[in-house]
């Protein structure tokens, strides 16, 4: 009788763990083409993603923060300065650091940017808003 409940246990044990092994196992494909979504606006503007799906996976992100106006910033205030007493990012070279990770991880997961939480936890959720809208 122990045997018979060993091999029901051990049985169903390993059937749990090869549906757990086959669901980690799945993939997420995206249809090709260029999706564009926005981050949640808040006082300062809004962030934008316009993501580039290739061979059904991620093959390039350009990620913008817009002003309150919907215009792009320029990059180029955006370098890390003090300007008249207030200390702005540098969103130049987050944007870039932060796309490079998103596409050599093929997702949104990353970790924000201390200094630049807002804009960057915003651009998480716009390349995630595009990712959805690209989903098969």
């Amino acid at each position: 009788m122990k045997k018979l409940i060993f091999t029901v246990v051990l049985g169903l044990s390993l059937m749990f763990f090869a549906g757990c092994a086959k669901e980690a196992n799945l993939e997420i494909t995206y249809k090709n083409g260029v999706y564009k979504a926005s981050g949640d606006k808040w006082e300062y503007g809004s962030e934008e993603a316009v993501v580039t799906i290739e061979n059904h996976k991620i093959k390039n992100i350009n990620l913008k923060r817009l002003d309150q106006n919907g215009d792009e910033v320029d990059y180029n205030m955006w370098t890390g300065q003090n300007v008249d007493g207030k200390v702005f990012p540098n969103l130049k070279k987050y944007r870039i650091s932060m796309k490079d990770e998103m596409i050599e991880k093929q997702t949104y997961e990353v970790d924000s940017i201390s200094g630049a939480t807002v804009t960057t936890e915003n651009w998480k959720i716009a390349v995630e808003r595009a990712l959805e809208k690209a989903k098969n």
